[in-house]
């Protein structure tokens, strides 16, 4: 079955780290772009197999583009505080890219929330 989730991507000085907004727990770093989208897509595979295989509901994908964006930046506002505090005035440089990821879940039943 494929699903397709939208993704949050940030590229730092030192990697790129990413999380799908509608799978809480799911998120992957690595060191090159090329890298990212290929650990992004396993971790949301193999999370959602873990998901199947313990008998919890899946995540239906509904969240579009601007729906990410949205929710990522409620995030950053809540967490702008907390970041200036820990950085002092200079917080750390982060790019975001948001992106649709189609995965391809091998399942016998899937069963969506």
């Amino acid at each position: 079955m494929k699903l397709t989730y939208a993704v949050v991507i940030e590229q730092t000085p030192n990697n790129y780290a990413a999380y799908a907004p509608e799978v809480p727990g799911c998120i992957s770093t690595a060191k090159t772009w090329d890298e990212m989208l290929a650990m992004i897509r396993e971790a949301l595979t193999v999370h959602i197999e873990f998901l199947i295989e313990d008998g919890d509901p899946v995540p239906e994908a509904m969240m579009s583009i601007d729906d990410a964006i949205a929710y990522h930046s409620k995030a950053l506002a809540k967490a702008d505080e907390e970041l200036l505090a820990e950085c002092g005035n200079t917080p750390p440089k982060i790019s975001t890219t948001f992106r649709m990821v189609e995965i391809e879940v091998s399942v016998l039943q899937l069963e969506t929330v």
